[in-house]
């Protein structure tokens, strides 16, 4: 087979400056032939065509302000699996995820809590995210990280852009610019996406699992677990104080959790900057038949190594990344939001009649398994907001 044409997919937020990159890279290509496309309804129609044309050596996709890169990933890898021609017969692959962040406006955004419609990007009521929504999926989502505009950052604003995004994303190739001027080789024909680890190491994923991050501006994780559930009213209590900033300032959290009043339903927690919003993760696997379970060898048996106690696989899981974290203080914080040995012993059918305030999660995810995935699924419930300092 004739070697497939490499497709560079460029995400960013408005104002990044993914325009000029573009421009900068195809004047740039030290002899690479570049096709420039515009995400739309029939863009692996479009790649498509320009592999079949021939004379081109990469293409470049520029996406939508809004865009995240594993929407556009998984096109590839639906039209891979069920297209007509799938993606390799079409000669053509997914080579590498670009997300270009503007360095001077980052912490602002970040910190936002403003909705998309709130900036005029969607029509009000279609899209409920919000600007950090966005940005943390793209950021977290790529293979390559461009930080532009640092010639616009004074020195502490560019420090800190930085760490940000290196805690975020510690796999992406960092690479800083001026006007997106970045070598054509950091962008095209990488090799670097890969299904099976570019949306899997995040920041979060890795202090899941045990890695450090890397060390800049006082970042750090805290990565709470515990095998006992939340009493509703008090976690509910809890996320709507200024507990995320009291102790050190918490940029990003995520993880599952699991309030005593909802046995079946895995709660999933998702925080970056501004916004949090508790939401349905999916059916606990200790809810599910064993017959419903995969039927893969090696995913049945970390399910098995996730079962513990009487209580299967319910759990509290969460990551929280900040920085100057006082881990003891936040841990502290959700230890006396689960149930006490009194409350513990009463059991479940106590526990269904405590005062839970959360929004019902009966339409998230009902037959979802997602947060078996370690990445606990990229979906967007957004049910509920908490007002722990961040949106309402």
């Amino acid at each position: 087979m004739a070697e497939r044409l490499p497709v560079t997919v460029l995400s960013g937020f408005s104002g990044a400056g993914k325009t000029a990159l573009l421009d900068h890279v195809r004047a740039h290509a030290d002899g690479r032939r570049v096709a420039a496309l515009v995400d739309g309804p029939d863009l692996l129609a479009d790649i498509g065509h320009v592999a079949r044309e021939g004379g081109h050596d990469a293409v470049i996709v520029e996406t939508d302000a809004t865009a995240e890169p594993i929407a556009i990933a998984e096109l590839f890898a639906f039209e891979d699996a069920h297209g007509h021609d799938g993606v390799a017969e079409a000669g053509y692959r997914l080579d590498t995820l670009v997300t270009v962040v503007d360095a001077a406006t980052l912490l602002r955004d970040w910190h936002d809590a403003d909705f998309l419609a709130d900036r005029g990007l969607v029509e009000a009521g279609e899209d409920d995210r919000t600007v950090v929504d966005v940005l943390v999926e793209q950021i977290e989502g790529c293979d390559v990280l461009v930080l532009n505009h640092i010639d616009e950052a004074d020195a502490e604003t560019l420090a800190r852009a930085r760490a940000l995004v290196r805690a975020l994303n510690p796999r992406a190739d960092l690479v800083e610019s001026v006007r997106g001027a970045v070598p054509a080789a950091r962008m095209l024909d990488t090799g670097r996406f890969d299904v099976d680890t570019t949306f899997s190491n995040s920041g979060w994923q890795l202090a899941l699992r045990g890695k450090p991050l890397p060390a800049a501006d006082g970042i750090g994780a805290c990565v709470y677990r515990r095998r006992r559930p939340f009493h509703p009213q008090r976690f509910a209590d809890l996320i709507h104080t200024e507990w995320m900033r009291e102790h050190g300032d918490v940029l990003r959290s995520k993880g599952l959790f699991w309030l005593a009043t909802r046995m079946d339903v895995a709660g999933e927690w998702a925080q970056a900057g501004g916004v949090c919003r508790p939401g349905g993760a999916g059916a606990w696997w200790s809810a599910l038949d064993a017959g419903d379970w995969p039927h893969d060898a090696d995913a049945r048996a970390e399910i098995e190594a996730e079962m513990e106690g009487p209580f299967g696989d319910r759990r509290q899981e969460l990551v929280l990344i900040g920085r100057e974290l006082d881990a003891d203080a936040l841990v502290a914080l959700l230890d006396a939001c689960l149930l006490n040995d009194d409350e513990m012993a009463a059991g479940p059918d106590a526990w269904a009649a405590y005062t839970d305030p959360f929004p019902s999660w009966a339409d998230d995810h009902d037959h979802d398994h997602d947060h078996d995935r370690g990445d606990h699924g990229h979906d967007h419930d957004h049910d509920d907001q908490c007002g722990c300092g961040h949106a309402h």
